[in-house]
C-alpha cells in the first residue's frame, strides 16, 4: 500500500492523556493543534468510547484539555464509529481478548478492545492502520494495547513517535 491516503492512526485513550501529563503546558496547545489537523487529514481516528472513557476520569465540570480535544474532534476523530463486526473478531483472538481490565465494573467501558477493532476494519479496507497508544506493560491477565496490536499483525507507535 503505497496510498499515503490509507495510512491513518487509531489513537487510544491513554495517549490523548498523555498530552496533558508529559508535554509542557506552554506546548500543550501547540500538541491538541497538531492531532486536530491530523483529523482533519483523515489521518487520525478514534473510537467513540475513547470520549466515553476520557468523560469517565474527569471530575464533572472541571475544564478537562484531553476530553474537550476528543468531544471537539468526534465528528471526524470518531467516523467510523464503533466498529462491532471487528470487536467481536478482537474479543474473541487468544490474545487481544486481554486488553481490557476485568476489574473494571462502573463508568465507562474500556477503550481498547475499540481501538483494535477500528484499526481491523481500516486493515479490511486496505488501508494502513498505526495504533497509537501509550500503553506497554499491563499485569496478566491483562495484554497492553501494544501486545495485542502486534498479535493482530497491527503496528503501534507512541505519541512521542506520532509527533515526530
Amino acid at each position: 500500500m503505497d496510498d499515503p491516503e490509507c495510512k491513518i492512526y487509531v489513537i487510544d485513550t491513554s495517549s490523548i492523556i498523555n498530552v496533558k501529563e508529559v508535554i509542557n503546558p506552554n506546548r500543550r496547545k501547540e500538541v491538541f493543534d497538531t492531532l486536530t489537523d491530523l483529523c482533519e487529514q483523515n489521518k487520525l481516528v478514534y473510537p467513540p468510547e475513547v470520549v466515553d472513557e476520557l468523560e469517565n476520569g474527569i471530575k464533572k465540570g472541571k475544564p478537562d484539555l484531553p476530553l474537550n480535544w476528543g468531544k471537539q474532534n468526534k465528528v471526524l476523530g470518531c467516523r467510523f464509529g464503533s466498529c462491532h463486526s471487528e470487536l467481536k473478531d478482537v474479543m474473541n483472538h487468544a490474545v487481544a481478548k486481554f486488553t481490557p481490565d476485568p476489574e473494571q465494573t462502573s463508568g465507562a467501558e474500556d477503550a481498547d478492545p475499540y481501538v483494535l477493532a477500528t484499526a481491523l476494519y481500516l486493515d479490511g479496507i486496505d488501508c494502513e492502520p498505526t495504533i497509537v497508544t501509550q500503553e506497554s506493560r499491563k499485569l496478566p491477565p491483562q495484554v497492553a494495547l501494544n501486545v495485542a496490536a502486534g498479535s493482530l499483525g497491527l503496528p503501534s507507535i507512541n505519541l512521542y513517535a506520532l509527533l515526530l
